[in-house]
């Protein structure tokens, strides 16, 4: 079925609206999840909780892009997931992720000044992504948006695994010189 008519479904309160997001994009969710969690029973529960976000918020918003706007749902539940099981402690999966970008971004701070600067890094952040060849922009958003490992990017792109964390790694070092050219500093 095709995403406005499941948009429409979502707007006529109808059940079905959930049953036609689970069967197009059950897989792709469950997938976005487990990389984040690793885990599958929270990986279930939280493609569940996506289900009821966009139920309670849909209407009134209208997604651009059904696939994205679920997506986006389910990161935003696995990482606030991933804070609760793994609060005092060190070396999760994503810790690791957020490690490699730290020297990239400025660490985040909760005051009104500090929420408006990490606005500004978000769209320099996307001014960054547009620059890049569409691959590396691919292979930088599987590792740090969803949270792939250097051998998934590998096999996706039948690369070696030292290629994957070269590119990476090249395209963090262009991320910091952009950056400090847009005045951001670490």
């Amino acid at each position: 079925m095709d995403d406005t008519k499941i948009i429409k479904l979502y707007f006529q309160r109808s059940e079905a609206a959930i049953e036609e997001t689970a069967r197009k994009f059950g897989a792709y969710l469950n997938q976005v999840a487990y990389r984040i969690l690793r885990c599958r029973e929270d990986t279930e529960e939280i493609v569940s909780d996506t289900y009821i976000a966009a139920w309670n918020s849909i209407p009134p918003t209208v997604p651009s892009s059904l696939k994205h706007y679920l997506s986006r749902i389910t990161r935003n539940l696995s990482f606030d997931r991933m804070d609760y099981l793994t609060a005092g402690r060190r070396n999760t999966h994503m810790n690791v992720l957020l490690s490699e970008l730290e020297g990239c971004l400025p660490d985040p701070k909760r005051s009104m000044e500090d929420q408006w600067e990490a606005k500004e890094i978000g769209q320099s952040l996307n001014r960054f992504l547009g620059t890049l060849r569409p691959e590396d922009c691919r292979i930088f958003l599987a590792r740090y948006f969803y949270g792939q490992t250097i051998r998934e990017i590998a096999d996706s792109y039948g690369i070696s695994s030292s290629k994957a964390k070269y590119r990476l790694s090249c395209i963090r070092g262009k991320l910091r010189t952009h950056l400090a050219k847009e005045g951001i500093t670490v």
